[in-house]
């Protein structure tokens, strides 16, 4: 059985991934930000930030903010993985984060981006990469060791 709090230690964990994999190609390769301008960008889609300048406090609570969104979409992840066994087999998992990454892409980036106001500026394929593979696929192989390791415990 897959618990709750799987899908939230599984969110965080897929986060830092995603995050990380964010940081180095917009950052370091693509030279599209910097560091804090990078993790600022989700604190600058709340109302009251939007255009402020960037700084260190602002991307603190950016990256607060980018930990407790990945959070949440390990959470509602884990929750119709307790009821389908496909969700925490191999290789269908494989299939399931794909398809999970690629929800949670289009939500960020047809929902929650223009509700918000906020701006993107990341290519398409960081985006995609960079959701589906390092988020949604990394959390459900978080989601199928839980599973293993749940079930290796039951007597």
């Amino acid at each position: 059985m897959v618990r709750w709090i799987d899908g939230f230690y599984g969110g965080l964990i897929a986060g830092v991934t995603s995050a990380v994999f964010y940081a180095v190609v917009t950052v370091a390769w693509l030279h599209d930000t910097t560091l804090g301008g990078f993790f600022a960008q989700p604190a600058q889609a709340l109302p009251p930030f939007h255009g402020a300048p960037e700084s260190w406090a602002l991307a603190g609570l950016g990256v607060v903010l980018y930990l407790l969104l990945a959070a949440l979409f390990g959470i509602v992840y884990s929750v119709p993985a307790r009821r389908l066994p496909s969700m925490w087999r191999a290789p269908t998992s494989v299939m399931w984060g794909l398809f999970y990454g690629l929800l949670v892409w289009w939500l960020i980036n047809d929902v929650l981006v223009p509700v918000t106001g906020a701006r993107s500026e990341q290519p398409l394929w960081v985006g995609l990469v960079g959701t589906v593979v390092f988020y949604g696929v990394v959390l459900s192989e978080l989601t199928t060791l839980a599973h293993r390791r749940e079930t290796s415990a039951t007597p």
